[in-house]
């Protein structure tokens, strides 16, 4: 393995059972086989499932590595695989240097001893003296910035403080290697952009990154490639924007099936159906750049809404920032009540100044005081945005919030 490569995964399987009774008693079985030198069964047998298969990748110094894929993919066993919590039953994974891993939130925390000293038990037992453990000490606790809670139990911590607590701790062992496991999300947006920034600063100095998030914005931001696990296959590996690129596109189906509607609209409003219709009056979803749409919407109004204010959202498949936000005139004399009953209506947009490329839309509706929230709603609509004929082709994404006006208007009611 060259001096560069921190990481190497060849032909790597991992298998699991589904029945705690069965999955004791295989594992009785194969410390049996261990024991006597006899090799693993490379065949599933009754109730196991493969949570990583066949995977193979190389990871070099310096490298930051974002790992997709939707929940059960296998990204969490890959990740414990590579810190040797876990043996693969096929293939190897060869680690050189030292790990630091923040798999899960908390994990090797004693509940009842202080943060303070939960850094000195995880320093030692990742192999540093107490002399370095003192001069680290004032560090860790300055990045963790959780104040004078440092000397308080873990078990009153917040899983953000914990969050800090376990980050703090994990990049100033020194590590080869961080295996960083969406812990990111529980932070505070301060917390994030310096856990990210630190990061960077180690990738740099040459550590290992493999970062494990669902928030594709953050993985476009820190990583230079990815991996894309799907039901425990390497689906992709190269390029971030290329990877990110692929699993969105694999799951764009399930994006669009499915309304989804969030706490307490139903009490309000219940969207059935929604519509995107372009200047030709065609219900395809597709818009040209520059061009005029129609969000149309079939709805239940469960309570009288007046004046109701509706916004919706367009924003890049691939999970970035708002692209847009189409806004109906703040006026009440321009935005019509809805009583009881079905509703259809039609939110009008001029001029639709977005890059071309998919976009999600999401809804809210809004109360007459602009302050009271009717309803909420998320993948409400695939939007897909085409390039004028013989334009230029735009390099990109539009990122600016802009708010459009909308129009609404009343097409079919009770």
């Amino acid at each position: 393995m060259s001096a560069d490569i921190l990481i190497q995964g060849e032909d790597v399987h991992k298998k699991f059972c589904l029945g705690l009774k069965r999955s004791l008693w295989y594992g009785l079985i194969d410390v049996g086989r261990e024991v006597s030198g006899r090799k693993h069964p490379r065949d599933l047998r009754k109730d196991e499932f493969w949570a990583v298969r066949d995977v193979a990748f190389t990871i070099k110094r310096g490298d930051i590595v974002g790992l997709i894929g939707p929940n059960g993919s296998g990204k969490t066993t890959l990740l414990r695989l590579i810190n040797g919590l876990i043996k693969p039953d096929r293939g190897r994974i060869s680690v050189r240097g030292r790990v630091g891993a923040l798999i899960q939130l908390g994990a090797g925390f004693s509940p009842v001893l202080s943060g303070r000293e939960n850094i000195f038990i995880n320093a030692a037992i990742l192999g540093l003296t107490r002399r370095e453990i003192n001069s680290r000490m004032g560090d860790i606790i300055a990045f963790a910035d959780i104040g004078d809670f440092i000397d308080t139990p873990v078990r009153n911590y917040s899983s953000g403080m914990r969050a800090r607590l376990g980050f703090a701790v994990a990049i100033h062992m020194s590590p080869d290697i961080l295996l960083v496991d969406e812990v990111l999300s529980v932070g505070d947006m301060v917390f994030r952009n310096k856990a990210l920034d630190r990061m960077h600063k180690l990738a740099h100095s040459g550590v290992a990154v493999i970062f494990v998030s669902h928030n594709l914005s953050q993985v476009d931001r820190l990583c230079t490639r990815a991996m894309y696990l799907n039901k425990g296959v390497l689906a992709g590996i190269g390029p971030t924007m290329e990877v990110i690129a692929s699993y969105s596109q694999a799951n764009i189906g399930a994006h669009a099936q499915g309304i989804i509607h969030h706490p307490g609209s139903h009490e309000y409003v219940w969207i059935h159906a929604a519509h995107i219709i372009n200047a030709s009056g065609e219900g395809d979803g597709k818009v040209r750049t520059g061009g005029a749409m129609t969000l149309r919407l079939s709805l239940e109004v469960r309570q009288f809404l007046r004046h109701p204010h509706f916004s919706f959202w367009a924003e890049p498949v691939l999970g970035h920032v708002t692209a847009m936000v189409f806004s109906m005139p703040a006026a009440f004399a321009e935005r019509p009540s809805l009583p009881p009953g079905r509703h259809t209506i039609d939110l009008k947009v001029a001029c639709v100044p977005l890059v071309p490329g998919q976009y999600r839309l999401r809804l809210s509706i809004g109360g007459d005081d602009n302050m009271q929230l009717w309803g909420r709603v998320t993948n409400l609509a695939i939007l897909v945005v085409e390039p004028e004929p013989n334009s230029l082709e735009t390099v990109g994404e539009s990122s600016v919030w802009v708010t459009m006006p909308t129009e609404l208007q009343r097409v079919a009611s009770p």
